[in-house]
């Protein structure tokens, strides 16, 4: 399992990563326990439940199981990327700490991503250096002439594996915006064989809107294969401070719900 703690607002909280389910220590100095994925919804009155909607891809299934899986077109442009003058690099997370300026690279594009949609949205670089000091994180990246073009990072547990974040360097007015895309179908087949090469089973596609309605990049998703699947976060106060968040998120929930 994996596990930080880092504060928002104010509010101590801990993230913990592939528990099958809830699980509190009384000795943990926190306000709210997150736990991501849990498979079965529970009862409990000091929780909120929201569902959560992935694909999954098994990689205990052979090279060209897990490629016959990947739409024909994807399949084609993988292997021409991997023809074109593109390298894949690979970071751990001690390798991480040691270059921040990986890190300042990864965070720009991000935040470009969502600028160029018109959205403001910060990097969360505290909870990216938490993760690291745990050895959580893998980022990987696609490079032309040294300069990256795409990158993904992935929160890292014994057996799994789960996409966190997937930048692209599309916006960029010099950029090629086809190899771009190229690059980022190939860097999801490299990682998948990676982590399988690193005795991972579950690859984890981070999520996806709806199942049976899908975005475009709920979409994109879609085109590697991977099984449907549903499972739960969780937040549980565990302080007082805590407890009252979650109650006020509950309610927030509740009338969303009943909005929609």
């Amino acid at each position: 399992m994996v596990q930080i703690t880092y504060r928002k607002k104010g509010i101590r909280i801990t993230q913990l990563w592939f528990s099958e389910s809830i699980v509190t220590s009384q000795n943990l100095k926190t306000d709210i326990l997150f736990f991501h994925g849990i498979p079965q919804m529970q009862t409990d009155r000091n929780c909120l439940f929201t569902e959560f909607h992935t694909l999954i891809s098994n990689l205990n299934e052979s090279e060209e199981e897990l490629l016959s899986h990947i739409n024909k077109n994807v399949r084609y442009e993988i292997r021409r990327n991997c023809k074109e003058e593109l390298e894949y690099r690979v970071f751990a997370s001690a390798e991480l700490q040691q270059k921040p300026e990986v890190i300042a690279q990864f965070a720009d594009m991000y935040e470009l991503m969502y600028r160029e949609k018109g959205q403001k949205v910060v990097f969360n670089g505290v909870q990216f250096k938490e993760y690291l000091k745990q050895n959580a994180i893998i980022l990987t990246g696609i490079y032309q002439e040294g300069l990256p073009l795409v990158f993904h990072s992935y929160i890292v547990g014994e057996k799994q594996v789960r996409l966190l974040h997937s930048v692209s360097d599309f916006r960029s007015k010099d950029a090629d915006a086809n190899l771009v895309a190229r690059a980022n179908k190939r860097l999801h087949w490299e990682d998948m064989i990676l982590f399988k090469k690193h005795g991972k089973e579950i690859y984890d596609w981070g999520g996806v809107s709806d199942l049976e309605n899908p975005n475009g990049i709920d979409a994109f998703k879609f085109k590697f294969g991977g099984d449907p699947t549903t499972y739960y976060n969780v937040y549980q106060g565990s302080s007082f401070l805590g407890k009252a968040a979650v109650a006020i998120m509950k309610r927030r929930n509740e009338r969303s719900n009943h909005a929609g």
